[in-house]
């Protein structure tokens, strides 16, 4: 039989836990309980590297999205593309293509959504959010190669309790409103309801400024939000045994502009002749005096009628039924997942307006899982489940070019394609496309207590992989003004060969796989305060389709594997005063899922292998009553095995490269060294008032941010610096408080590309972009927030 030790832990776990946890009993640390082993356990208790942020956190300063969170994450980023959400552990992602699957799943309240779009979603009444590093296929399934986000919600309470928040953004004029009652309908029966709304102006300064006579506007400061959020939750005590949890929620959000920034060392002559509306009369007439500074847009006019925005919504249905069956236990998870979005980027990021893309994505999941689990405190523990999935994508892609508003352009081309006068080269591309995914898979996990102090663990994961798509890519022409309309099929030729842009192609295809994957884990208490343990564990990336390619270059990819090792050491000292957990880890991938840019588009492939190794350590000590403090460290090795055939960079394509070889480089998104530093002071003022302060240090080695390693745009190093001074009423009736975020308004980034053809241009030979121009999604600089609270 097992002793179980009696651990009180801290509250939070890394840098996230920057918060204010209140310091009880002689300034022990409060235990935190997690759900990472599909049980809720001791966090110190848990054999994996898990960084936990408490709501209490999020709340406080003021973090609504997933990518906030990651500032506070070494190892851990969480950034945009154009049109994409990305999400990488330890240099692990997935590339910009939304055919890939995820590296680092996303579960909430038990429930996996499969797409990054579901990482958007603002935060709303959270009770905790778990980081997970290192693969966790047996317990959460396939797509969890690099780790897992575990998202809990706030439950329902029987004590009624309601509570209404609001905050100020001054920089953004950003206003957000949260309100929330929970309580008990009957004796057996008790909900909670949640609602915010969330809206702010944008905090890129846009340049853009129309030129005379083209009936566009200047472009507004972006990227302009609003969001609105509603969440219903039921809890049911059916019976003695049984308990049935109802969850409804509904999401609107809604982005006008984009943060993309266009960088360029110096005005070049292709720049200053190319862009000059003095000279051609068709341009914004400040891009050329400005683009030596970083020419800076979020919108322009685009095809008429559109204007560059992104707008979604999201549904979600969930059941969750636990029967107690004696000392077993049975969980029965439901849930029915929807969103779909609208999304237009002008992707030649610049002034000019030559490409606009618009996509309509929608996206419908059904999941059910069944957990069975074993009492504990036996000498063997065990729980099994079945999990199931069926998902539907569809996608409207449709990117159009306006040659004509680029009259010696077009007339250079079509001069060299042929004698085709007051022919117009505008087209629209269209890409349409249904993709269907079927999951099933069993699994079950094994703890062996050879000992009081020694236990191993074994888990095992079958799972069956069914994809199957129906695609087809079609170019039509546009009619420019007083210009004739070339047959589609001539168009198409031009574009095929000449201007090697649009391949017109259609197919269905469809795949399976199938996966065994495990891990198994040594865990050993050195005494009853320090834990050590050792991991060995497996796992994969679903293969898939190339939904993003125009030129029909490649149109499937093979899953990607990973082994992975990692020792680790949890310690709770000083009397329950400080906690220490570090974790050193090696994974190697294979067969790695790589997307490419070749100037107008991504072609993907398994084209890498790569290791990911380091150190990480995160602390929280209780110096005195008053005072915490806490943080973390990582240390990351992350690198390119084999690379030989990666996209090339501007330079390279410039002198007439086609790839490059990225083996023995770094990974993106990997720096060497990271962490972070806060300090808490909490303390009465009057009988009736406290002050809370609070100071956090967020610092990040560079990063290697574009796909092809391009070192004109590797992020530099940064500090950034946040903090919030807060007076709280002693019975935690009413709360006011000032943050402050990016206090030394550092200037950062967390994706950048190639601007669209760019470097050696199209196989004309013409070079239609600046020699090297990039574009980059920016940052939040310095703001601050005004909050107020309100418990009833």
């Amino acid at each position: 039989m097992k002793s179980h030790k009696k651990h009180t832990i801290a509250t939070a776990v890394l840098a996230a836990t920057l918060g204010s946890p209140t310091i009880t009993q002689a300034q022990m640390l409060e235990e935190v309980v997690v759900t990472a082993t599909k049980r809720a356990a001791g966090l110190q208790d848990v054999p994996i590297a898990i960084s936990v942020v408490g709501g209490e956190k999020l709340e406080q300063f003021g973090v609504t999205e997933l990518d906030e969170l990651s500032a506070y994450l070494p190892n851990v980023h969480i950034g945009e593309t154009g049109g994409n959400s990305i999400i990488f552990i330890r240099g692990i992602g997935s590339g910009n293509n939304t055919g890939f699957e995820q590296s680092v799943g996303t579960f909430i309240d038990g429930v996996y959504f499969g797409r990054s779009r579901n990482a958007r979603a603002a935060f709303l009444d959270i009770e905790r959010v778990e980081v997970l590093k290192g693969p966790q296929s047996t317990l959460f399934g396939k797509n969890t190669i690099a780790g897992a986000i575990n998202i809990t919600t706030a439950q329902p309470e029987d004590a009624f309790g309601a509570y209404i928040d609001a905050g100020y953004e001054t920089e953004l004029e950003g206003v957000s409103m949260t309100g929330m009652v929970t309580g008990a309908i009957s004796d057996t029966v008790r909900g909670r309801l949640v609602a915010k709304h969330y809206e702010r102006e944008g905090w890129m300064d846009n340049q853009f400024r129309a030129p005379a006579g083209s009936g566009l506007s200047d472009g507004d400061n972006g990227a302009s939000q609003e969001n609105d959020i509603i969440r219903g939750t039921l809890v049911w005590d059916a019976t003695d045994n049984l308990t049935l949890n109802l969850k409804a929620e509904y999401g609107e959000f809604y982005t006008e502009g984009s943060l993309s920034k266009f960088l360029i060392e110096e005005p070049t002559p292709t720049v200053t002749g190319f862009t000059s509306a003095e000279l051609h009369g068709w341009n914004d007439p400040d891009y050329a005096k400005t683009v030596g500074q970083n020419y800076r847009q979020s919108q322009t006019g685009g095809f008429p009628g559109r204007h560059i925005e992104d707008d979604m919504d999201n549904s979600i249905l969930q059941l969750t039924a636990d029967y107690a069956m004696g000392e077993y236990s049975l969980r029965s998870i439901s849930a029915y997942t929807e969103y779909e979005f609208d999304n237009c980027v002008d992707v030649d990021y610049s002034s000019i307006d030559l490409a606009d893309q618009c996509v309509g994505e929608s996206h419908e999941q059904f999941t059910q899982e069944f957990l069975l689990s074993s009492p504990l405190g036996q000498n063997v523990e065990w729980l099994a489940g079945l999990y199931y999935q069926d998902a539907t994508l569809d996608v409207d892609n449709t990117l159009g070019l306006a040659w004509s508003g680029l009259p010696p352009v077009e007339a250079l081309v079509l001069s060299l394609v042929g004698p085709l006068p007051s022919t117009s080269l505008d087209a629209m591309h269209q890409t349409q496309l249904q993709q269907n995914t079927e999951t099933w898979s069993a699994f079950a996990s094994f703890t062996w207590h050879i000992t009081d102090r020694f236990r191993t663990i074994v888990g095992l994961r079958y799972s069956d992989d069914e994809k199957d798509i129906d695609k087809e890519n079609l170019t039509t022409a546009l009619a420019g003004p007083g210009t004739s309309v070339l047959p589609d099929a001539v168009l198409n030729s031009i574009y095929t060969s000449a201007l090697p842009l649009f391949t017109n192609h259609a197919y269905k295809l469809d795949r399976s796989e199938d996966h065994t994957t495990g891990d198994l884990k040594f865990q050993y208490d050195l005494t009853d305060e320090i834990m050590a343990y050792f991991t060995y564990a497996t796992g994969y990336k679903a293969g898939g389709f190339d939904t993003s390619n125009l030129r029909d270059q490649s149109r499937e990819f093979e899953d990607e594997t990973v082994e992975s090792l990692e020792l680790g050491m949890k310690m709770t000292l000083w009397d329950g005063r400080a906690r220490v957990n570090m974790a050193l880890f090696e994974g190697t991938y294979e067969d790695m899922q790589v997307s490419t840019f070749v100037g107008a588009g991504f072609v993907v492939g398994n084209a890498a292998e790569s290791t990911s190794r380091g150190f990480e350590a995160d602390f929280e000590l209780a110096l005195t009553d008053s005072v915490m403090l806490n943080g973390a460290f990582a240390f990351l090795d992350a690198e390119y095995d084999s690379y030989e055939d990666a996209g090339p960079t501007i330079d390279q394509q410039i002198a007439g490269m086609r790839t490059q070889d990225l083996s023995g480089e770094t990974l993106n998104f990997a720096p060497e060294f990271s962490g972070n530093v806060g300090i808490v002071y909490s303390n009465s003022l009057t009988d009736g008032l406290d002050l809370d302060l609070g100071l956090d240090l967020l610092y990040s080695d560079e990063i290697e941010i574009a796909p092809d390693n391009d070192s004109r745009v590797t992020q530099d190093s940064y500090t950034k610096v946040n903090a919030r001074i807060a007076l709280v009423s002693s019975d935690g009736a009413w709360s006011v408080a000032l943050v402050g975020k990016n206090l030394t308004d550092e200037d950062t980034y967390n994706w950048t590309n190639d601007g669209t053809l760019s470097g050696a241009g199209l196989g004309l030979g013409i070079n239609l972009m600046e020699d090297r121009t990039y574009f980059a999604q920016f940052e939040a600089p310095r703001t601050f927030e005004i909050q107020a609270r309100y418990n009833f």
